[in-house]
């Protein structure tokens, strides 16, 4: 009987002894390493399931009031161990007491608003096999040390981190291919930014709002201007687009109030919503023939554009595309359209405009010319 009772203790010993134990592992060099692996009920971080052997922390752990945080290499769940390899989004989103995170080496990912808020953030090391940050992970981590943030083995610029008043003057690395989305957010002392030529990507809202940015370089491999990425740039003059560029995204330079000409090459195919609207220095505009749609609002009080072409091939002209372009005094409708928005010259004062009626129907919409100087139908 005691015999068997012995045996009971050590097996159930035996069991909390490797419930707990370290895992040993290979390490870089080759040689044996020890791996804690922390079970999920023993800690307040709190994960989810992602694969058969990866696991995601995720926003539902209980950070508030820890100072300092490190992140475990691996975890139990019900008995089986997974590998963290991503911080999901809001993970830590305005834990304001954290001051020091600890990131194992197995983390790839970085989800979006993942540490934003965390304001007393001083330090932080992303591991080298990060490949994808989301935007705004660092967002109000004004503690962290002011600079740029490369990543994925100086592939990738995530932008700037740390206080925002900081960023005056930058120089992207070589090597550097894409820019992320938000980059430059709200850098409203960016003065200056240098591009290598290798980028091929520049995320959405990279550069909104850095009201200081007076010049900027495209390098010839990007091919899209996203949404947002030069919005509230309000003291850019000019800015020139490269050849690969086919499109223009929506409120891409929405509010350049400063810019005063640009040139789009003959490769773009559509002009988004918004994209130049509020550009109130704006005197003149080339649109390629290529250009098959222009988006409702894309010129919507650039109150000193004069003049512009709308290219054969554009059938529609949507809602608000030239509402309130006050100095406009002329302008040729293709005879392919067919279609104009409501208020699409609304507002246009000093126009007089000739619509073609005489081959096809052209469909209008309400207060289309209203307040315009003169409108004159061409009709059979």
């Amino acid at each position: 009987m005691a015999k068997k009772l012995l045996a009971s203790v050590m097996a159930f010993a035996l069991c909390l002894f490797v419930s707990a134990a370290d895992m040993v592992v290979k390490g870089k060099n080759g040689e044996d390493q020890k791996i804690n692996v922390v079970d999920t009920s023993e800690t307040f971080l709190r994960f989810k399931i992602l694969s058969d052997s990866t696991v995601e922390l995720t926003d539902e752990s209980s950070c508030r009031g820890h100072e300092s945080i490190t992140i475990p290499e691996k975890v139990r769940i019900e008995g089986n161990v997974y590998t963290v390899t991503s911080i999901g989004e809001w993970a830590f989103y305005e834990c304001s007491s954290l001051n020091s995170i600890k990131i194992p080496e197995g983390v790839t990912s970085i989800g979006k608003w993942a540490f934003s808020g965390c304001s007393s953030l001083n330090s932080i090391k992303i591991p080298e096999g990060v490949t994808s940050i989301g935007e705004y992970a660092f967002s109000g981590c004004n503690s962290l040390e002011p600079k740029l943030l490369i990543y994925d083995k100086g592939t990738k610029c995530y932008g700037w981190i740390g206080n925002k008043e900081k960023c005056t003057d930058v120089v992207i690395p070589k090597g550097v291919t894409s820019i992320g989305e938000s980059a430059f957010w709200w850098c409203r002392s960016l003065t200056s930014i240098k591009i290598p030529e290798g980028v091929t990507s520049i995320g959405e809202s990279a550069f909104e709002r850095c009201r200081s940015l007076t010049s900027i370089n495209i390098p010839k491999g990007v091919t899209s201007i996203g949404i947002f990425t030069f919005k509230e740039c309000r003291s850019l003059t000019s800015i020139k687009i490269p050849e690969g560029v086919t499109r223009i995204g929506p409120d891409a330079f929405r509010e350049c109030s400063s810019l005063t000409s640009i040139n789009i090459p003959e490769g773009v195919k559509g002009i988004g919503e918004g994209a130049f609207s509020d550009c109130s220095s704006l005197t003149s505009i080339k649109i390629p023939e290529g250009v098959t749609s222009i988006g409702y609002s894309a010129f919507s009080y650039c109150k000193s554009l004069t003049s512009i072409n709308i290219p054969d091939g554009v059938t529609g002209i949507g809602i608000f595309t030239f509402e309130k372009c006050s100095s406009l005094t002329s302008i040729k409708i293709p005879e392919g359209v067919t279609r104009i928005g409501s208020d699409a010259f609304r507002g246009c004062s000093n126009l007089d405009i000739v619509i073609d009626n005489s081959k096809k129907k052209v469909e209008v919409g309400s207060n289309a010319f209203k307040g315009c100087k003169s409108v004159t139908w061409l009709k059979d």
